[in-house]
């Protein structure tokens, strides 16, 4: 009896192909289900908590989460003299973007670093694949922001048994 070695080679290298890419299907299958986007809308009035020299509270945080990636979007230009808007958590709040002149950020602004951009951008590594503990929140100093919105839209993964991330009440 002659053994075709190459074709039972082959043969076997084909099944750990189909094993392999199973795998991968699994693994992205799980990757999409345990995903989670939360997004949250800030209307600035110059009120607490909305535009108020302070804290604006974006995401509340349960547990430890990754942000897989951060995307604010400016959708109505912000208005407050000289006021500015850091992108943060508590204890660390300009961990994803530093302090940025409010009115810099008008309508149809990807606001992704100091120098808003409209159009289109390549999202930075600061607000992507970032690990945290803490609520998310924009901090506001120099002066209120009393007009315009943003959009902040989230994609998490809980780390922690029970982890989430919602938006803000």
């Amino acid at each position: 009896m002659k053994i075709d070695r190459q074709g039972a080679t082959q043969a076997a290298v084909t099944t750990l192909q189909t094993d392999v890419t199973s795998i991968l299907a699994d693994t992205d299958d799980l990757q999409l289900r345990n995903r989670n986007v939360v997004r949250k809308t800030i209307t600035f009035t110059g009120g607490a908590g909305l535009g108020a020299v302070g804290a604006v509270p974006l995401f509340t945080t349960t547990g430890r989460v990754h942000i897989e990636r951060l995307m604010p979007y400016c959708t109505v230009d912000l208005v407050g003299a000289t006021a500015t808007l850091a992108l943060g958590v508590t204890g660390s709040t300009a961990i994803f973007i530093a302090a940025t002149t409010a009115t810099d950020l008008d309508a149809a602004d990807f606001w992704v670093d100091t120098a808003p951009d409209p159009a289109a951008v390549a999202l930075p590594a600061a607000l992507k694949e970032i690990m945290i503990d803490a609520n998310i929140i924009g901090t506001v100093a120099t002066a209120d922001i009393t007009g315009g919105a943003i959009l902040f839209t989230a994609h998490w993964w809980p780390i922690s048994a029970g982890a989430t991330l919602v938006a803000a009440a």
